[in-house]
């Protein structure tokens, strides 16, 4: 055997080690199996850096394309911003975009917020003043209404949460901060319920539609099924850039991202994805989702014992079994292949029902959880 082949072997025995998407079992995971196109798209365009400009434009073109997309699924076609390695880096850029279009340092954000959030406060040196939930797990409006003062540099809420995929009430916080008097930035984490809330029926408003929203946090490669990684930061108007664009002593160009060199690849897999799915095949996708969500509540509401921390606005569900140790249902559960995980605030099961996820695996799902259960 040559080389070649024996490291595609190892590579290839090291994969079938660990569970497959397409077998219906991956039930914590929030990313799903990329498309065979966003994989060949990458591959064409792996050796470009889309740091730099000067040798590889067609890769900025193709970016502001993405951005300009999905700008316009956020009802800004003119946002400003770009691929990133995902959700924690688009925080982390948001929060330093606030950090230095301000002299305030303190940051309102609820106690359900992604923990990048907290690892971006404190490595841009930003206090967080912690808001209170309410009784299904969103952001307390009226908690954070208390909070804001003169010192309010940013508030930040999230659509659609890690743990239950709640969404925060980024409408009534939008008209918090028109009444208050102060400039504050309101930045909104939808890395997960981003390509989900704009194809919900009836719509909940999350996004640029309301007036003081400046910067939005998306990720492809979640429910917008691109390749890992895929991240996007968005950012209401481009003169909010002005004040972290540089000019590279050594190169020909000026730059604004947190990260340097960049993958040109994901750059190209999140374009092809985007344009091959298109708006109506999200629609199809995210109504899927949706309804495998219903039928698993549903035949939930059948078993003894059993119930939701929460009403699911999107596809996750808490599910919590009173009686029984919820870790050893989770244990239980891995014995015959299901990858669930347990959530801790709320302590409960958290399932994700992914684009994976069909209608067969949710009632195969349920008998296995009859079963753990007894």
């Amino acid at each position: 055997m040559d080389k070649e082949s024996e490291i595609l072997e190892r590579l290839r025995g090291m994969r079938a080690g660990d569970p497959k998407f397409e077998d219906g079992k991956i039930l914590s995971s929030v990313s799903t199996k990329p498309l065979g196109i966003a994989i060949e798209a990458f591959k064409i365009f792996a050796d470009t850096n889309a740091l730099d400009t000067h040798i590889f434009s067609k890769v900025e073109e193709l970016e502001k394309e993405c951005i300009g997309w999905i700008g316009n699924l956020l009802h800004n076609r003119l946002a400003r911003g770009y691929i990133t390695t995902g959700g924690t880096e688009a925080n982390i850029f948001a929060l330093w975009v606030m950090r230095e279009n301000s002299k305030k340092r303190q940051i309102i954000v609820p106690r359900s917020a992604h923990y990048s959030v907290e690892r971006a406060a404190n490595l841009l040196g930003l206090e967080i003043i912690p808001a209170a939930l309410d009784e299904n797990f969103k952001a307390d409006a009226g908690d954070i209404e208390r909070n804001i003062n003169e010192n309010t540099l940013g508030i930040v809420l999230t659509a659609g949460t890690s743990a239950l995929g709640a969404v925060d009430p980024v409408e009534d916080v939008s008209d918090l901060i028109s009444n208050s008097g102060e400039k504050i930035f309101l930045h909104v984490d939808a890395a997960f319920g981003g390509f989900i809330i704009p194809f919900l029926k009836p719509g909940i408003r999350f996004d640029f539609e309301l007036e003081n929203v400046t910067s939005i946090t998306i990720d492809p490669h979640k429910m917008g099924m691109a390749p890992i990684p895929s991240g996007a930061v968005l950012l209401k108007n481009d003169s909010l850039l002005d004040k972290i664009t540089i000019s590279p002593p050594y190169l020909p160009f000026k730059t604004n991202t947190l990260s340097g060199t960049r993958s040109g690849g994901a750059i190209a897999a999140t374009y092809a994805t985007l344009n091959y799915i298109g708006v109506d095949g999200y629609e199809k996708i995210v109504g899927g989702c949706m309804e495998n969500t219903k039928l698993l509540c549903s035949e939930l509401s059948k078993l003894d014992c059993v119930e939701k921390a929460a009403e699911p606005e999107l596809n996750i569900v808490g599910i919590m079994v009173s009686g029984s140790d919820n870790s050893e249902i989770v244990k239980k559960l891995g014995k015959r292949g299901w990858k669930v995980s347990l959530n801790e605030k709320p302590k409960c099961i958290r399932v994700v029902v992914m684009p994976h996820t069909s209608r067969e695996n949710i009632l195969c799902f349920i008998d296995d959880l009859r079963e753990c259960m007894g």
